[in-house]
């Protein structure tokens, strides 16, 4: 991994431009700068993204590989991060209902963290979704980075509860 790769100077305004979205016949593409957001379209861009959630979840918080790998992974959208063929961060979105997706999953690996990459990823969530015709969006946020969450418009719902240990709160948006 290049935690000193070209990807460390990027700006990222939210909702100001900073992200250019660029439509394919097959997929959406957020670019921003040298890191690509996409849907995964391969076995190895999944494997990608299930080596990210072992190295963020299981390795580095503690979270119990059952739990990590739940068996509803096939069943659900999933998003990853890129700089070049590097998958640097991932979340899996499910749809509970018709008009509901949940959004989990997110990680980005440690060296990439606070680059904007998980914002990118938020974004590109949201625009797939409301593309969709998808009305409303669920997570379950780490308490830590509630924050981030709450800049891209969801709002905190019901009191904290604990899973495997660590402290989430639910979260959700009107799209």
């Amino acid at each position: 991994m290049r935690a000193g790769s070209r990807i460390s100077n990027i700006q990222l305004r939210y909702n100001h431009g900073g992200i250019t979205y660029e439509v394919s016949p097959v997929q959406w593409n957020v670019i921003v700068n040298d890191f690509t957001c996409k849907l995964v379209a391969s076995d190895t861009e999944l494997q990608g993204a299930f080596e990210v959630r072992r190295l963020v979840f299981v390795q580095e918080q503690g979270v119990t590989e059952a739990l990590e790998y739940d068996g509803l992974d096939d069943e659900a959208l999933h998003v990853i991060a890129r700089d070049e063929d590097i998958v640097v961060g991932t979340a899996r979105v499910r749809f509970p209902t018709r008009n509901q997706a949940k959004i989990e999953r997110m990680a980005v690996l440690e060296p990439f963290r606070r680059k904007g990459i998980a914002s990118a990823i938020l974004s590109f969530v949201k625009q797939e979704l409301r593309n969709r015709g998808i009305e409303h969006a669920v997570l379950h946020a780490q308490t830590t980075v509630t924050g981030l969450y709450k800049l891209h418009g969801f709002q905190e719902t019901g009191s904290p509860f604990r899973e495997d240990g660590i402290e989430h709160i639910e979260m959700w948006m009107d799209l």
